[in-house]
């Protein structure tokens, strides 16, 4: 799990293991260690996510809990967010958007939406952090093949205090090894590593988010 040790979540999006967003993953987190700082991939496959019930109970309570809560591991990811003092996403992009398993995660979010609404003092107290975004898509062309992703993961994170960068949107890396055979996709995913690590430096004064 991570914790107050970890500087970077690499948040591993696909439903598939080894493929060429785990490949990112791999980079992103070795890039962030080369530049200093320290990080953890955390696989999404790995945990429990239940759909959103959308019973609007986060809107009622005290504190925007979620009544799912007990029940599955989306509190545990959302403490990531509101942990790492940066956040990397690597994710697949499946028709326009992200993994079905990470849509239903941002779906969650709706307490924590409700939270930020209301002005909960909890989540009041997080600070602003940086956000990043890998996209690898096997598809080769689209003007917006990203655009999806890049405005739901956007609107996600502005929640919990994230503010997202510029994505790095990958084509064409379709097979197992597409990423690791490119030489230029390869060099471009390690930089964001090192842009994620810098960030952590340059906030090296920052704490880290209050328990929810």
């Amino acid at each position: 799990m991570f914790d107050a040790s970890d500087d970077v979540a690499v948040i591993a999006c696909s439903h598939r293991a080894g493929g060429n967003s785990d490949a990112a993953a791999a980079l992103l987190a070795r890039g962030v260690r080369e530049a200093g700082a320290s990080a953890r991939v955390v696989e999404l496959r790995q945990y429990r996510v239940l759909a959103c019930l959308a019973c609007r109970a986060c809107a009622a309570e005290a504190q925007s809990r979620c009544v799912l809560a007990a029940q599955d591991d989306v509190e545990s990811l959302f403490h990531v967010l509101l942990h790492a003092r940066a956040v990397i996403f690597a994710s697949p992009i499946y028709f326009y958007g992200l993994p079905s398993l990470c849509k239903t995660w941002v779906d969650r979010s709706q307490r924590i939406w409700e939270a930020r609404r209301k002005g909960d003092s909890w989540l009041a107290a997080v600070p602003e952090r940086p956000a990043f975004a890998c996209f690898v898509a096997g598809q080769a062309k689209g003007d917006r093949l990203f655009d999806g992703a890049r405005l739901t993961l956007k609107y996600f994170l502005v929640n919990f205090g994230l503010s997202l960068a510029e994505p790095l949107g990958l084509r064409g890396m379709d097979a197992a090894g597409d990423l690791l055979s490119n030489a230029a996709a390869t060099r471009a995913v390690l930089d964001m590593g090192h842009a994620a690590g810098k960030s952590v430096h340059h906030r090296s004064g920052a704490s880290h988010a209050p328990r929810s």
